[in-house]
């Protein structure tokens, strides 16, 4: 049955969303960028080269350049994606891509440029919709409460079509409340500081933020880390948005009008009929008996009593 629409986002929700999800693509693309100058994580303070836990590099131990990416010591291979690029030169070393980096070409302090304008642009974007969400009482409705712990896994069996009917309440369910939660409350905060922590310029002044993460390499690991925790939350986001009608929701991220299927409504009960009498019984069949005709017997002769003159 065709559904009515329903005025979903406002401009602001629309707006805020695809200022975010622009700055996200390029501080993802321009961060790789960023850390093909060192393809290299530690813990700690220091950086060197032996010491890193993950690390994305090319060798040629057996005479062809090769790509690798290693971590804790557990090495495999991984030419034609990380490690090496095939240029009009022949191989090239390089952690990421071209393809998958701002800008395409090695250039250190472009990809910072493009990273810390977009990382501003993220902060302002990030601080306008929690402060308009917050004011329209809608933020509430991100949280993850311990009355939602319940329906976590009916909703995973709903996903999963193992159950029939979802179990959501409200306009978002409880495995989006938990990743909303976990990412406006806890991913955004460490990613945007462990950013700061990185900066030699906010170090001098406020020397805690390395030391909160245990030094700016141990920062820069976070920071990795997290970036890659985003880039999964957004692959589940676009995975969810495909898999529920993508034309729908599309359409109302960009008009803010989405479409709600009408419901067959359910057909009335009948009145209740009055119950019809019950058919009264057939006579029973009587064999009726003749009236025996009584006749009466015939009387017995009576003598006569003999006259005088018989005597």
């Amino acid at each position: 049955m065709m559904g009515s629409l329903v005025y979903r986002h406002k401009r602001v929700t629309r707006i805020t969303h695809w200022v975010n999800a622009l700055a996200l693509l390029i501080l993802f693309m321009s961060g790789l960028q960023i850390f093909n100058a060192y393809p290299a994580l530690h813990w700690g303070h220091k950086a060197e080269p032996d010491e890193a836990f993950f690390s994305i590099y090319a060798s040629d131990e057996t005479g062809v350049i090769k790509g690798y990416t290693q971590l804790f010591g557990w090495r495999v291979e991984t030419t034609g994606f990380l490690g090496v690029q095939e240029s009009d030169l022949g191989p090239f070393p390089r952690a990421f891509p071209s393809w998958l980096t701002i800008p395409g070409y090695f250039w250190l302090a472009g990809g910072r440029r493009w990273h810390f304008f977009f990382a501003w642009i993220f902060v302002l974007n990030g601080l306008l919709y929690f402060a308009y969400s917050l004011a329209r009482g809608h933020l509430r409705q991100y949280f993850f409460t311990p009355r939602d712990t319940r329906r976590l896994l009916p909703m995973v069996l709903y996903y999963l079509r193992l159950r029939r009917e979802s179990p959501q309440e409200g306009d978002y369910n409880p495995l989006q409340k938990l990743a909303y939660t976990g990412v406006f409350f806890f991913f955004t905060p460490l990613i945007i500081l462990s950013g700061f922590a990185m900066s030699p310029q906010l170090n001098v002044a406020f020397n805690w933020l390395p030391a909160m993460f245990g030094g700016r390499q141990s920062a820069r690991a976070f920071h990795f880390i997290l970036t890659f925790l985003f880039f999964l939350f957004t692959f589940g986001h676009i995975i969810m948005v495909a898999t529920t009608g993508i034309i729908n929701n599309m359409r109302s991220m960009v008009t803010g009008w989405y479409a709600v299927k009408a419901t067959s409504p359910e057909p009335e009960p009948a009145p209740p009929q009055p119950e019809a009498a019950p058919p009264e019984p057939a006579p029973e069949a009587t064999e009726t008996i003749p009236e025996a005709k009584i006749e009466a017997a015939p009387s017995s002769p009576q003598r006569e009593e003999p006259s005088h003159e018989e005597k």
